[in-house]
């Protein structure tokens, strides 16, 4: 008897799998949910909570893994790493909402509500413009207008050079032109709002004439220059602070009901990158996500319109941009699409001892690992070099 390893990425590979053996369909939507493992690591339980747990965890055919000191109470506190198919997540994250203590039940809704956007449909609404990204990609291509920028500064700041530019953008079938005006590499000076503006306005003027049709984002964290970005059809503000640098930016997202890109930082860009420290990197950036987006929510904002940014090179080191990209998945317990913006940065050259100009092929590389890891919206300077790779990544991914 001949037999293949398999792993389950997927639901829909799943199904695929159990229609091409003819199984009954009502037993595939039975069955569907034991196919996919996931593993969720709390943190700081109480000994007495990390064993019900442990205990809820077992009774319903999945295990918790837990300080061996735990059931005697040696230990106060401990992380607990719950892991098991799906079905039997949501029976135990149901069991939870019924403890009686609260931080069980809490801890339950909360589960049960991260599963629910783990599997959700991650439509991403620009506009009258609906992207599908549960499975497939877009590229946003990076027309800078500064002088400074780490990689472009000085080559497209004036109005027909970024004209140039965009065209090539277009060329090169980009979904999004993202303009920025203001450099926000490591250790940049902070620009005045009006030369930011004064950058920024004729460009959007001359794009608005000569592509009618262009879905233009803007890269800015000045609620001023976001609200009269919106006489130039801008349809996007992509936040590089997550609304921390100015507080007034949530606000003009919900006056002009702009599509968003919310991006995690630690610190200012001038400091940024001076010896950045994490306790537990993916829950803080989870943590930052979930505060910005409240800004919004609360107000009865579309969440369909808001995508997250974990802010690869912003007050991160080396090892932390790594664990982010293998951790993309961990993102999308909010059920919003995941941008990736690491075109050419400087960690792809400390990996592979090149300079700005010579990391094209990393750049590569890194978009494609984290395709695969849950990235979908990929913020590039080469766009038809990476969207060739990521059709690549795409095509053998369904």
């Amino acid at each position: 008897m001949k037999f293949d390893l398999i792993k389950i990425h997927s639901k829909d590979q799943a199904k695929q799998l159990m229609q091409n053996i003819k199984a009954d369909d009502i037993g595939i939507e039975l069955m569907i949910n034991k196919t996919i493992n996931l593993s969720f690591l709390i943190y700081d339980c109480d000994f007495y909570i990390a064993n019900i747990i442990k205990q809820e965890a077992l009774s319903c055919g999945i295990d918790a893994c837990v300080s061996k000191d735990t059931i005697t109470a040696k230990t106060a506190k401990t992380d607990c790493l719950v892991f098991g198919d799906i079905k039997r997540l949501y029976k135990f994250s149901n069991k939870l909402k019924i403890q009686n203590f609260k931080d069980l039940r809490e801890l339950g809704e909360k589960l049960n509500n991260q599963l629910d956007a783990y599997f959700g449909e991650f439509l991403w609404k620009v506009g009258e413009k609906i992207f599908d990204l549960k499975k497939n990609y877009i590229i946003m291509g990076i027309l800078n207008v500064t002088p400074d920028s780490f990689y472009d500064g000085g080559k497209y700041d004036t109005v027909s050079k970024a004209l140039f530019r965009c065209e090539q953008i277009l060329n090169e079938k980009a979904d999004i032109v993202d303009i920025g005006a203001v450099s926000t590499r490591p250790f940049s000076e902070t620009v005045p709002v009006e030369e930011e503006k004064k950058r920024l306005f004729p460009v959007l003027e001359a794009i608005k004439k000569r592509f009618p049709q262009i879905i233009l984002s803007v890269d800015t964290f000045n609620s001023s220059v976001a609200k009269e970005a919106f006489e130039y059809d801008v349809s996007i503000i992509n936040d590089i602070s997550g609304f921390t640098f100015d507080e007034k930016m949530s606000e003009c997202i919900l006056d002009c009901n702009y599509s968003c890109v919310i991006m995690h930082i630690k610190g200012k860009p001038k400091t940024m990158q001076e010896n950045p420290i994490y306790q537990n990197l993916i829950t803080e950036i989870n943590d930052f996500f979930e505060n910005a987006m409240s800004k919004l929510l609360k107000n009865n904002f579309d969440k369909k319109k808001i995508v997250l940014d974990p802010g690869i090179g912003f007050g991160k080191t080396l090892k932390h941009n790594i664990d982010i990209i293998k951790n993309i998945e961990s993102f999308k317990v909010f059920g919003r699409p995941i941008l990736v913006g690491l075109s050419r940065k400087s960690f792809i050259g400390n990996i592979l001892n090149k300079d700005v100009n010579e990391r094209l092929f990393g750049t590569i590389g890194a978009n494609v690992a984290s395709y695969f890891n849950g990235a979908r919206i990929f913020r590039v300077h080469d766009v038809a070099a990476n969207k060739e790779a990521l059709e690549l990544a795409y095509q053998l991914n369904n």
